[in-house]
Order: structure tokens, then sequence, then C-alpha cells
């Protein structure tokens, strides 16, 4: 996995961003074939979830493709500080139902904003960044400070902060009693306190730190999620906004859940999850 930052990080500096997409897909054709059959396997798993009626030879191409958009969407993560800024995010990225956002913002005290590992979260939060408003995403801590490093300079030149998992919830909470707005991608467990709920049919546990936060500050939480659409742009999505009560963090997990599936359903070939559900 090293090596493939490694390598898309010299693709960043050297080539254009079409055939760096090329290049991408490239290395994930090879990779799905002969390191990360696994990963293959259990995206199609995931998908038989989703899709009863269909068969392995359309569930492993809808795979395929998404091990594609996965490269691609890394390839892209290492290029957002360069390619994009404040005069031209237009060119690549799209808003829709931003008022969603907006609105929730303006209740004062900041903003928690759930998204999943469904298309390319990270521009997404980038678009939030070059709209003038204060971004920080949580994330995981990377094994090695090489690809620490190279993913905190692309995320500082976006106008993105970052929270890593595991340390202390006081730096995201004056984040957002600063006005802050915090994306968590909340589909995957790396925290250990959790929601058990049904997805797809199938119990999973749902980190629920981000609707903690929400309803101790008593903020709002807006779902979004940044999808590539026909026309080669990213869409972001933002949903209504959802007041989330202290005793009511359950309730706030399924209806993320419910949101999520129906995103995952319109654009199955653009889920990013290659663990089992």
């Amino acid at each position: 996995m090293n090596f493939l930052y490694l390598f898309f990080k010299f693709l960043v500096c050297f080539l254009p961003k079409g055939l760096g997409d090329f290049i991408a897909r490239g290395c994930a054709r090879i990779s799905h074939t002969l390191f990360y059959k696994s990963g293959l396997r259990n995206h199609c798993s995931n998908l038989k979830l989703v899709f009863k009626d269909k068969n392995e030879k359309e569930l492993l191409k809808i795979s395929k493709k998404a091990s594609m958009n996965l490269a691609v969407c890394l390839y892209e993560q290492l290029i957002m500080g360069r390619l994009i800024n404040h005069r031209n995010y237009h060119k690549f990225l799209k808003e829709e139902n931003f008022y969603n956002l907006r609105a929730a913002h303006k209740k004062g005290n900041g903003v928690v904003v759930m998204t999943g590992h469904l298309g390319n979260y990270e521009w997404g939060a980038s678009l939030t960044g070059y709209k003038g408003f204060k971004i920080s995403v949580i994330s995981v801590e990377y094994k090695t400070e090489l690809i620490r490093d190279i993913y905190e300079d692309n995320r500082r030149r976006a106008g993105i902060g970052v929270f890593y998992i595991k340390r202390s919830f006081s730096g995201p909470v004056r984040f957002l009693k600063d006005g802050g707005i915090l994306a968590i991608a909340g589909d995957r467990n790396f925290e250990g306190s959790t929601v058990t709920v049904k997805m797809f049919g199938k119990d999973v546990e749902i980190p629920k730190g981000g609707f903690y936060l929400a309803s101790r500050l008593n903020i709002p939480m807006v779902m979004a999620f940044s999808l590539r659409e026909k026309d080669n742009l990213y869409h972001v999505y933002f949903e209504e906004p959802l007041k989330i009560k202290k005793d009511e963090i359950e309730k706030g997990v399924k209806k993320y859940v419910k949101t999520l599936e129906l995103y995952i359903k319109k654009y199955p070939d653009q889920w990013l999850l290659f663990d089992k559900l």
C-alpha cells in the first residue's frame, strides 16, 4: 500500500489529470487481479446484501469498477491541493442543496457532517472549505509518518484540518464551539464505541462519536455525500439538518444508515468499502 501511495505521489508531480486517472485504473486492475483478491471478494459479498437479484458476474463487474474508482480517489486525494483552488473548484465540484449546510451553520456552535466511504469524501470536504467555512475531518492514524505527512500536506493545501481517532475529544469540541464544520465518515468502526443497527438486513456496528458530539453540544448534523456524476464532476449532496437529542442517538444512527443505503443503491460502484460489512 505504501508503494501505491508513493507511486501516485509521483503521478501528482508529472502527469495531467486524465492520464493520471487512466494509470490509476490500470493499477487497480493489476491489484485486484494479483494482490488484492480478498478485497474484491469482500466488496462482492457486501453487494449481495444490496442486490439480491444480481448474479455473481454482475456483482463482480460492479466491484471491479469500484476498485478502479477507489484507485482514482486515492490519486485525486493526492492532487487535491495542487489541482483545485478557490478560483477553479467549480470545474471539479458542484454543490447540491448547499443551503442545508448553510442554514445549519447559522444556528451557531458548528455542524457535524456525516458521510461514508462512498465517492470522494475528501473532495467533498474541500468544497466546504472553498465555500468559506472552517472544515476539519476525523481520520484514522496512518501506519507511517510518510503517508500521514502526504495526506496532511494535501489537506492543508485544500483548507482541511484533521483530528485523529482515539485522541482527546477536546480538540473537536473546541473546533465545533468555534463554529467549525467537522466531517466524519461514519460507516466503519475504528473507535470502539458503537451502536448496533441493521444495514441491508445485517447487524453492523456504527461509531456513535459524531452523534454523541452533536447531541452533547446541541448542534445540527447534516449528512453529505460526494458522488461523481455523468458530467464528470463530483456533486456534493447535502441532506436536511438533523437534531440529535441525547436520548435519541440510536434513532439518529438509524436515520444515517437509511440515508447511506439509498446512496449506495444508486451509486454501488462508488461504494469504497472493501472490508466485509
